[in-house]
C-alpha cells in the first residue's frame, strides 16, 4: 500500500455491538489516529434509529480526537453486529449515507471485521463468542456463516450462557434440577434476594440482553469450581460454537487445507480463560488443523482496513504479507482421544458430587457426538441391511474395549432378533480370554487381524465392522484391509479424524468426543458413543430386516422362563389377547412370536402364516397383508379378551 498523507487521506472503520460501538480514523499507513466510543447498536435489539445515533457519536468522537471532518474521509466502514442480510446491509447503507452522503460507504457483519484484524486479510474462519455469537469465514472470495441468529436464537453466547444459568437457578429452587451454587453470585449480581424475583427482574427489564450476558463469566467461574450444572451449560455452549465453525470449514472447503487460521473473538473469549480453552478443545476435536489466533487489535481497526480496501486498496493475499500461523495444539502427534481434559485438570480435589456432575456432562458429549453422525448412521444401516437380507453376516473386529463392546452386542442379537449362530459375531484381539482378562499387545498385530478374517472366510455379501476409539489400533487396520481385499462392505467405527482406519473402510463413523475425563481411558466417553452405535446399528438393521413389529422384539428366542413370559407378553400387548390365548397360540406355533402374531391377527391357522412369513420375508406387515389374501383356514379367531367372536 503506498503511502500518502496522513490526515488528508483517512478512512473510518466502525465497530459496532449488542453492548457498545468503537469508532477509529486510521490513515494509508494503517495508524490510527482517534478513537472514539458508543452505546449499544444492535438495530434487532434497539431499533435502527438508536443504531445510527450510537454509530455517529462514536464516529463523532473518533473524528474529534483525529482532528478531521468525518465528510472529508475517503471511506467509512460499518462492521456491526446482526447485520447479515441484504435487506438490513441496504437500511444501514441508506441511513449512514443520510449522515455521510459524499462518502462511500461500506456495511458488513462485525465478523468480517474481526476476521481481518485477527489474519490481516480476508482468509480464515473468525468466532465470535461474547453478547451474542457466530462463525464467519472467508476463502477465496467465497462467504459462510453459521449462527448470528440474534441472542435468543444463538449458540454459545453470554446471553445464552447466562439465561441457561437463571434457568438452573429456577430449576435448583423448585427441585427440579441439581443443587446449584450459581444461586448466590447470579442473584446478587442482578441486586435480588432470591430465585422468585427472577421472572419478575427479567420482564421489568426494557432491554435484558446486556445485564443476562453480563451473568456469563459468573456461571464459567461457577463451572471452573465443578458445579454440575455450570459444567453442562459450559460444555453445551463450548460444543455449539464448535459445531457451527465446522460448518463453515466443511462449506469452504477448509478441511482439505493443511492449515488454517480461526480467529477468537468476542469478549467471553478474549477475558475467560476456561471456556476460550473448552471451545479450543471442541474445536481441536473436529478441526485437529485449524490453528487458533487471538485478536490483538481493535475490530474498529479491522473494519478500517475494510474501508481502505473498498476504494481500491486491497487487503494483502493469504500466504504473502500475512504472517505465518501460529499452532495452539501443542502435539499434533496425540489424537484428541489421548489429551489432557481442560474441564477434569483438577477433579482429584473435587468432591464426590461434582466429579459426577463432570462425568455426567461429559458423556452427554458422547450423545451429542453420535447425534451429529446420524446420516452417516442411517446410509450405513441401510446397506448393511441390503447385505444381511441377501445371506450376509455383520462382523465386528476390535480390540481392548472396543472390541469388548463388539463381541457384546453379537452376543445380545441371538436371543433379542433371533439371528442364526454366525449371522452376527464379534471377534476380538486376543481371543475369547481378552473377554476377562486385557491382552494390550495383541492388539499391535496386523497380520492377526487379517487372518481373523481369512478364517471366517470373509466375502462380498458381508459386512465388517472395524473398531477402534484411536481409529489406528493396527489389528483392526489388518482386518479392514484384509476384508475389503475379500470384497467385503466395510465400516470404521472410530473416535478420531484422521484416522487410518477411516482411510481405509467404504464408509465412517467418528463420533468426535474428544479428551476423556481421565486422560486416554477410552472405556469412558469413546466406549459410551461406541455403544450408541452399535446399539443404533444392530438395532436399526434388524428392523429393517423385519424382525421388529411396532416397537415389539417379536423374533425374541423364548429359551428360558423370563424370555416366554416375555414372548407372551409381547403377544398381548400386539394383539389385546389375554395371557391364555397367548400362551395357546405360541404353543400352536412352537414359540415362534411372529407366526402367533400372524396367526392371531389375521385370523389364519400357524402353517399359513408360517407361510406368509417367508413370502414377506419375516416383515410382519407384509405377511398380514399376503395372509389375509387367503381363505380362513384357522380355528375360530378370538376376540382381545381371548373368547370365541360371535
Amino acid at each position: 500500500m503506498s503511502p500518502e498523507p496522513a490526515r488528508s487521506h483517512v478512512v473510518i472503520g466502525i465497530d459496532g455491538g449488542g453492548s457498545k460501538v468503537h469508532a477509529v480514523v486510521m490513515d494509508a499507513q494503517g495508524r490510527v489516529l482517534g478513537r472514539g466510543r458508543g452505546g449499544p447498536s444492535n438495530p434487532h435489539q434497539l431499533g435502527w434509529d438508536a443504531m445510527v445515533r450510537e454509530v455517529a457519536r462514536a464516529v463523532q468522537d473518533a473524528a474529534r480526537a483525529a482532528e478531521v471532518d468525518p465528510h472529508e474521509a475517503r471511506a467509512i466502514a460499518l462492521a456491526q453486529g446482526g447485520i447479515d442480510r441484504p435487506e438490513d446491509r441496504a437500511r444501514a447503507l441508506t441511513r449512514l449515507q443520510a449522515l455521510w452522503p459524499r462518502v462511500p460507504i461500506r456495511v458488513e457483519n462485525d465478523a468480517l471485521a474481526a476476521l481481518v484484524a485477527g489474519v490481516g486479510t480476508l482468509h480464515g474462519i473468525v468466532l465470535i463468542a461474547g453478547t451474542g455469537s457466530i462463525a464467519y469465514g472467508v476463502r477465496d472470495g467465497r462467504h459462510a456463516r453459521a449462527g448470528g441468529w440474534g441472542h435468543w436464537l444463538d449458540v454459545g453466547s453470554g446471553f445464552v450462557l447466562g439465561m441457561d444459568g437463571l434457568r438452573a437457578v429456577l430449576a435448583a429452587a423448585d427441585d427440579m434440577g441439581l443443587p446449584t451454587s450459581m444461586t448466590e453470585p447470579l442473584l446478587q449480581a442482578l441486586g435480588l434476594r432470591e430465585p422468585g424475583d427472577i421472572l419478575t427482574w427479567l420482564y421489568d427489564q426494557t432491554n435484558p440482553v446486556t445485564p443476562v450476558a453480563q451473568l456469563a463469566p459468573l456461571v464459567l467461574d461457577a463451572a471452573a469450581q465443578g458445579d454440575p450444572e455450570a459444567m453442562r451449560i459450559a460444555l453445551r455452549g463450548a460444543e455449539g460454537l464448535a459445531d457451527a465453525v465446522h460448518v463453515v470449514a466443511q462449506r469452504l472447503d477448509f478441511t482439505a487445507e493443511q492449515s488454517f487460521p480461526i480467529v477468537f473473538a468476542g469478549g467471553l473469549l478474549r477475558h475467560h480463560e476456561l471456556y476460550r480453552q473448552l471451545v479450543q478443545q471442541a474445536i481441536h476435536t473436529r478441526l485437529p488443523k485449524a490453528r487458533i489466533r487471538h485478536v490483538q487489535r481493535d475490530y474498529a481497526e479491522g473494519a478500517a482496513w475494510l474501508a481502505w480496501d473498498f476504494i481500491g486498496h486491497p487487503l494483502p493475499a493469504w500466504g504473502t504479507d500475512v504472517p505465518p500461523n501460529t499452532a495452539t495444539n501443542e502435539d499434533e502427534q496425540v489424537w484428541t482421544s489421548e489429551q489432557p481434559n481442560v474441564l477434569s485438570r483438577a477433579m482429584d480435589t473435587w468432591p464426590p458430587f461434582a466429579f459426577a456432575g463432570l462425568m455426567n456432562a461429559e458423556d452427554e458429549r458422547a450423545v451429542w457426538a453420535v447425534r451429529r453422525i446420524l446420516p452417516q448412521l442411517a446410509r450405513a444401516i441401510e446397506a448393511v441391511a441390503k447385505r444381511m437380507a441377501q445371506g450376509g453376516r455383520l462382523i465386528y473386529v476390535g480390540a481392548g474395549t472396543s472390541g469388548r463392546l463388539g463381541v457384546l452386542d453379537a452376543a445380545e442379537c441371538p436371543p433379542t432378533f433371533r439371528t442364526e449362530p454366525g449371522q452376527v459375531v464379534g471377534v476380538l484381539a486376543g481371543g475369547w480370554q481378552a473377554l476377562g482378562q486385557a491382552r494390550e499387545a495383541a492388539e499391535d498385530d496386523p497380520d492377526a487381524g487379517a487372518r481373523a478374517m481369512a478364517e471366517l472366510k470373509v466375502g462380498p455379501k458381508d459386512t465388517v465392522v472395524g473398531l477402534s476409539a484411536s481409529g489406528r489400533t493396527p489389528y483392526v487396520l489388518g482386518a479392514i484391509r484384509e476384508a475389503r481385499r475379500r470384497g467385503a462392505y466395510t465400516l470404521a467405527v472410530v473416535c478420531n479424524l484422521p484416522s487410518p482406519i477411516a482411510d481405509e473402510a467404504d464408509h465412517t463413523l467418528a463420533a468426535l468426543v474428544g479428551p476423556e475425563v481421565l486422560t486416554g481411558s477410552t472405556r469412558l466417553k469413546a466406549g459410551t458413543a461406541q455403544k450408541l452405535i452399535l446399539n443404533t446399528l444392530s438395532t436399526g438393521v434388524m428392523v429393517q430386516l423385519g424382525k421388529v413389529y411396532g416397537n415389539l422384539m417379536v423374533d425374541v428366542r423364548p429359551d428360558n422362563t423370563k424370555l416366554r413370559a416375555r414372548a407372551i407378553r409381547i403377544l398381548r400387548q400386539a394383539t389385546g389377547v389375554d395371557e391364555a390365548a397367548a400362551r395357546a397360540a405360541l404353543e400352536a406355533s412352537g414359540w415362534d412370536v411372529k407366526v402367533a402374531l400372524v396367526s392371531l391377527l389375521a385370523g389364519v391357522s400357524p402353517e399359513l402364516a408360517r407361510q406368509a412369513l417367508a413370502r414377506a420375508q419375516g416383515h410382519v406387515h407384509r405377511a398380514l397383508q399376503i395372509a389375509q389374501e387367503h381363505p380362513t383356514s384357522s380355528p375360530e379367531p378370538t376376540t382381545p379378551s381371548g373368547g370365541k367372536s360371535s
